[in-house]
Formats: structure tokens, sequence, C-alpha cells
């Protein structure tokens, strides 16, 4: 099929297909079907499923978008009220599907044929034409049913649509929605919160909350139950889901229709059988890799976070873990396996070691929706140990700010910030009532009970007085209710809870009694440069706290992971206790970093006890990240001991087969040596042209200084100054993308050649343009752009 055959040879490769891969009979299959009204003849139908077969669809893409929607309608007729049809067009190497939204064609997915993985397209196919029970929940599965480019998500996306474009304008859903975006932007200081992203995070969450039900067999089939969390905490489990920013589409018509046939489609995955975080794989195959550069987002493989794991966790049942950037819950995930193999043998009974679990595993992330899939990855790793769980289970997962931004003093005091979109006065909560966990779930009670009854603040006040609180916490809380209050009656409400609960979560793990022993994850790697003006002042700021900004030419190398480890290490871990973060490679030799090797911050102590170096290791992330260096290393400390690196580093080299190869395959092929820690690089003998330049070769704005030669109509353009405009193209940075290239004439003397990183091939420059030059059409020392 791959190869594009003839037509008759696609036809009988598609019917062998549909005969082989899905059981189909011949009787069941109809080829050159008429149409009901004569008007045209579908080449293959299979029950609800129209199949059209082009030569090559790179060509007749056009004449599929006029058929399509007459094939569809003939096969919705055929098939009656309720049932969904589908229609596909393939040349044999390119797969299209569409179906119908009220009447009109949508195209919900397209496949490309690689020979070489004929399970790929069977797997894309299969949950629309023949779904398969008990199907192996194996990364690669779940990204091609669920990804981008799967039909699940092709038909989904286009549904969202139209239920946004519904309900965007109601209140509490804009407030949902408001708030979803400051959280991003209370971190990264960015407007990186898109409507695109917001309905592909829905999409996420509402799979991942279906999968958290079927962990524990229970139907999918009530949509208020499912995204609220009451199907889970029904059974006892608190904390796995809640109410959120992404139950909006039930208040749509069709909206629970919608949950429903994406939660059915989770059904058929034996879930229990999880062996790694599979979450991660579907998040990568959904979100586009731009927008996960832009926060930094690189999940860690598998096999490195287990590996991470037992070197920083020796004593699983005994040591506290806490990742402050959890993502999707990778090492979470490693985190309990480890334990829970530890408790097994040492004969532990298994009420006790899921007891052990939700005491000593914890996970913070700020990322709404890398925690709904890090709640759902803590539940998938206990396996079958779910049925021996105590009559309550909490998941200690939170929603949060883990570098606590929204913590202020206060007098001898401090109190918690909320923002509250678009410009009302934030909410304010006491930070030593929130480091109280059970005062703290009192308060918020007595709020809530305010809210349904309508209460003043004072009733609020004394109620909470009496819960335990002292009178100037109580004071406080009074004064926030009556805020609440008016959201209240705005229409505003039914979050606030599920928002004060999770980022007051940061404050609680902070306290001296809750800290961790062991901090370990993959922090965020966001370099300065890349920041936005308001979050490069709150990083310099920072980072001058804890003596690690270096400023001056090096401004620009300083990246958040720095803030992670000392921030992290001060206000999460116990004295004594230990990190292991996955960094850049920069943190080993950097000169930006030579304060957290060397022992210089300020305001807390960490001395680096070892570290790994993983430079010549790839694949892990797959991505060109957006720090110093696509290099990477593990670096482990410990807090309150002095003293600088170590001499020696571990490194591993090798080339894996995949970039989510398994502990086994790692092994494989990875070689490890003990070698000299890397020689810190500095400035001496730097470039004399460093004091002088703030950037190495860049030319910035980038269309407003590289141009292109615009096409001369009939009058032509003058010869001493043709008529250009500015080059747009995917390394243009905001806010400069949006604006709109300038065009005009410009003097010859003006324009200068330039040769490019992508118009240079290897050991010499590319062809030269077709700019009127006397090297026309011949090598040129140089390349020219216009």
């Amino acid at each position: 099929m791959a190869a594009r055959p003839r037509h008759e040879a696609l036809r009988g490769l598609i019917t062998e297909l549909l005969r082989e891969g899905f059981g189909a009979a011949f009787a069941e299959l109809e080829h050159e079907r008429y149409l009901i009204d004569n008007s045209g003849r579908v080449d293959v139908a299979w029950g609800a499923t129209v199949i059209e077969l082009k030569t090559d669809l790179r060509r007749e893409e056009r004449d599929v978008s006029a058929r399509m929607p007459d094939y569809l309608a003939d096969a919705m007729r055929r098939s009656g009220p309720g049932r969904t049809t589908v229609g596909l067009a393939t040349d044999g190497a390119t797969i299209l599907a569409y179906t119908l939204d009220r009447g009109e064609m949508v195209q919900i997915g397209r496949h490309e044929l690689d020979a070489t993985n004929p399970d790929r397209v069977l797997a894309w196919l299969e949950p629309l034409l023949a779904p398969v029970p008990e199907v192996l929940p194996t990364p690669i599965a779940i990204a091609l049913a669920f990804g981008r480019n799967s039909l699940a998500f092709g038909r989904a996306h286009a549904e969202l649509r139209r239920l946004w474009a519904e309900v965007s304008g109601n209140p509490e859903v804009r407030l949902k929605r408001d708030l979803w975006d400051g959280l991003l932007r209370q971190v990264y200081g960015d407007d990186v919160g898109s409507d695109e992203l917001f309905l592909q995070h829905t999409y996420l969450t509402i799979l991942v909350k279906a999968i958290a039900a079927r962990v524990l067999d229970l139907p999918v089939d009530d949509p208020a139950a499912m995204l609220s969390g009451r199907l889970l905490t029904d059974e006892g489990i608190m904390g796995a889901v809640e109410a959120d920013f992404f139950d909006w589409p039930l208040l749509a018509g069709g909206g629970e229709d919608l949950v429903r046939t994406l939660a059915a489609e989770t059904v058929r995955f034996r879930l229990r059988d999880v062996e790694v975080d599979v979450l991660k794989t579907l998040y990568e195959s959904l979100i586009d890799p731009d927008e996960r550069h832009d926060l930094g987002e690189y999940y860690t493989p598998d096999w490195l976070a287990a590996r991470v794991v037992a070197a920083a966790v020796p004593r699983p049942l005994d040591q506290r873990v806490l990742d402050p950037s959890c993502g999707s819950g990778t090492f979470l995930f490693q985190s309990l396996r480890r334990l829970i193999a530890a408790g097994r043998e040492a004969g532990l009974p298994a009420a006790d070691i899921v007891a052990a679990c939700a005491d000593r595993v914890f996970g913070i992330d700020v990322h709404p929706v890398a925690v709904a899939l890090a709640r759902v990855t803590w539940l998938l790793a206990l396996g079958d140990l779910i049925q021996d769980r105590p009559p309550t289970l909490t998941v200690p997962v939170f929603m949060g700010d883990s570098m606590q931004w929204n913590l202020r003093p206060l007098g001898d005091t401090a109190e918690v910030l909320v923002d509250v979109p678009p410009n009302d006065p934030p909410l304010r909560i006491p930070a030593g009532l929130a480091s109280d966990l059970t005062l703290f779930e009192r308060a918020l009670d007595e709020l809530n009970r305010g809210l349904d009854t309508l209460a003043e603040p004072d009733t609020v006040r004394d109620a909470i007085l009496r819960a335990g609180a002292t009178a100037e916490d109580a004071a406080m809380l009074a004064r926030t209710f009556a805020q609440l209050k008016q959201l209240y009656l705005d229409g505003r409400n039914h979050i606030w809870t599920f928002i004060l609960r999770n980022l007051l979560r940061p404050v609680w793990l902070s306290h001296p009694d809750h800290r961790a022993d062991v901090l370990i994850g993959n922090p965020p790697w966001i370099v300065y440069r890349n920041l936005s003006a308001e979050m490069k002042d709150r990083l310099r700021e920072a980072l001058q706290s804890y003596n690690l900004w270096v400023g001056g030419a090096l401004a620009t190398q300083q990246d958040m992971f720095a803030l992670f480890w000392a921030r992290g290490a001060e206000r999460y871990l116990r004295e004594g206790g230990s990190l292991a973060l996955v960094l850049p490679y920069a943190a080993l030799n950097a000169p930006a970093y030579a304060a957290i090797r060397n022992g210089g911050m300020q305001r807390v102590q960490v001395a680096i006890t070892g570290g790994w170096g993983l430079e010549r290791v790839w694949p892990i992330f797959g991505a060109q990240s957006g720090s110093s260096t696509t290099s990477t290393c593990v670096l482990f400390g410990r807090r309150d001991q002095e003293g600088g690196p170590p001499d020696l580093l571990d490194r591993w080299v090798g080339v894996l087969p995949r970039r989510d190869s398994n502990e086994e395959e790692a092994a494989a092929v990875l070689e490890h040596a003990r070698v000299s820690w890397p020689r810190p690089r500095t400035l001496v003998a730097a470039s004399p042209y460093r004091q002088r330049f703030r950037n190495g070769a860049s030319l910035f704005p980038r269309r407003f200084v590289l141009v292109e030669q615009i096409t001369a109509g009939r009058l032509l353009s003058r010869r001493d100054a043709p008529r250009v405009r500015g080059r747009v193209g995917n390394l243009d940075k905001r806010p400069w993308n949006t604006v709109e290239p300038p065009e005009g004439p410009v003097e010859r003397e003006f324009l200068r050649h330039i040769a490019l990183g992508e118009s240079v091939a290897p050991l010499s420059p590319l062809r030269c343009c077709n700019w009127r030059c006397s090297l026309k059409g011949q090598q040129c020392s140089v390349v020219c752009n216009f």
C-alpha cells in the first residue's frame, strides 16, 4: 500500500487489510456500491465506513473534499440514527479520515503509512473499524489511540471547538479559562495559554479522568460524576480527580455525549497492566513541541527515571520523596514501584504498603493537566494493590506553585495571594493557617458553608475562630470570604475550593514537619533570554537572593532550573536531605552555575555529592531544549553539607534504539565509565569582541533585517532599488512574529548578502539563488537570501 499501487491493486490490498486485520467477512464488503440517488459510486464500503481510493492524494485531496460529503450522507442514511459514519480516502501511502458534524464534513485524522511498522496503521484504524477489548496499554498503543493524529482526537477536537463557541461567553467558563491561563503565566511569565491549547487540555483531562475510573473498573457513563471525581470519592479515593477547569463541556448542548464517547474509548485497555508512565507519551503526542518548549517541558524517559530513583532513594520504606515539578508523574511512578518492591521483599501486608505509598511519595506541579496526569499515574503505579487500599486513600499529588511566587511577607508572618482574573484584588490566605492541613480543611469547610447559606463575613469569622484559628487569621479569612461571596453572586464560583486547596499545598509541604528526605525530578529548563520581561525580573531577583545571579555576559544563560535547585532545597528538604535532579549538562561546568557547584549559595547550603554525564547518550528528550545546551546530566547533592564537587563523574555512552527505551534496552547499549569531573569553563582568553556584543551572530528582529526580493510585475522594479519584503520564518520570536513584514524598494547600496545556517551544506555553501549578480548560477563564497 505504501508504494501507491494502481487502483485495482490497491482495492485488493484494502480488502485484504480489512479481512486479515479486522476480521471483515467477504460478504460484508461492498465494492463499487452505487449511492441511493445513483449520483456516484463508493469504491469500498464496510458497515458505516466508506472508502475512496485515489492514485495520489498529494494531487487529489481537493477531489476527495468534493465527493466525500455525498458518500458520508449516503452511508448515514443506510446506517440509520445513532451510528457514526466515517469516510476514509487513501492512495495507500496516506489515509485521511472524515465524518459529518451537523451536516458539515470535517477531517478527523491523517495517517502516513510506514512500511516498516505495519502495526501502527492497524492501531490507528482499530478504534474506528473494529474496537478490540483488553488491549495492552503500551505507550505506542495509547498515543496511537488518543494522540494528535488519532481518530479519537480528530472527532473530539471538532466537537470541542463547537462547544467552546457555544459557552465561551459564560462567566463561569470564562473564569476557569482565565484561571488556567493565570496559572501558566504565574510561573512562566508569558502568554502561553491560547484557546487551542485550552481545548487540547480539556480533551486530555477528560481522557485521564476516564482512565482513573477504569483503573477501579468503575462505569464511565455518568459524565458529571466522572469529571467531578464523585465516582472515586464514593470509593474512598480522595484527591485523584476533582472538579477543575475542564468540566465546562457539560454546560453546552451535546457536551455530555462527547464525554461519554471519549470515556468509552478507554474501556478496551488493560490499565492495571501498565508498567511505565504511559500518560506522558499521550501528552507529548498531543501537545505541539513548540508549546512544550515554551513551558520548558521535557519528560524524562522511564529508564533514566528508574535509575535516578534507585540511586537517590536507597531506603524507600523510610524516606519521604517529593518531586516539586512532577509533570506526568514519571518519577512518582518509579518511586512507588521501588517502594512497593521493597515492601513486598520485607513481607509487609499489602494494606501497609499502600499506606506507606500515600505517606512517602508526593508530587507538585503548577500545570493543571500535568497534575491530572500525575494523579492517575500515581494510581496506576499501585497496580493490583489498589484492591488493598484503606477505607480512605488520598492521592498526594497537588496542583501548586512549588517556587511559591505567590507567598508574600506580612509583618512577622506571611500570606499567600491567589490571583482573581481579570482585575479583582487577590484572595489572601494566612500562610501559617495554610501550613496546618487539618485546620485549613476546617476553614475551607466553613467558607463553603458560608457560601451555601450566603452568610455574613462576621458569622464565618466566628466559625473559623471556633475551628481553632487565631483571631488575626480568622479576620483575614473573613475578608477573603467577602470576596468569594461576591464572586458567587457574580456567577464566578464552583472553582475556588479546588484552587485554594491545591495552590496552598506547597506551603504545607514546606513546613519543617512535612519536608522531604529526597527531592527528585526534572525541573523546567527555561533560559533567561526566553522569558518575558516580567519573569526575567522575578527570576533575577530570586537568584540574587541565593547568590546565584551572575549577570553580565552570562545573564542570558541563567536558567530556571537553578532556582528549583536552591529554593527546592531551602523550602522542601529536611536537614541532611538529598537532591537528585535531571538538568542540562551545563550545570556540571558552566560559569553561570559555579555557585551551585562550589558551595557559594546563600540562605541554604548544598554540597554536590555526585553527577552523571549523559551528554553522549542519544536520544533522551527527542527535542531541543530551551536551555544553553541540549546535553543532559544528573546532579546529586546533600543539604547542610559543605564542599565542592567530587573529583570523578559517572558517564554513560550509547545510542538507544528509541527514546522511550525500557531498562533492558538501555542496559544493553549504554557503557559506563568513571571519568574526571568536567573542567569548569571560564571566560579567560575569551574573544576580545565579548565585551562589545550582547549576542553572537544573531540578527533580530529577523523580518526587519533579512529580506527577500518580490517578484516584479510588468513594470519591473528599479535596478538601483529593487523591491523587497521582510523574510518570514519559523525562527521569528514574539512579539515580532505577529507584525506584518515591511515591504518596499531599498537602495542596492544598503542590501548585503548573508549566509545562514539553513543555506550552508556540509563543507560548502549551497548554490547561489536567482539574485541578479555576476555569479548567478555559480558557486558563491557566500549565499545571498534575496
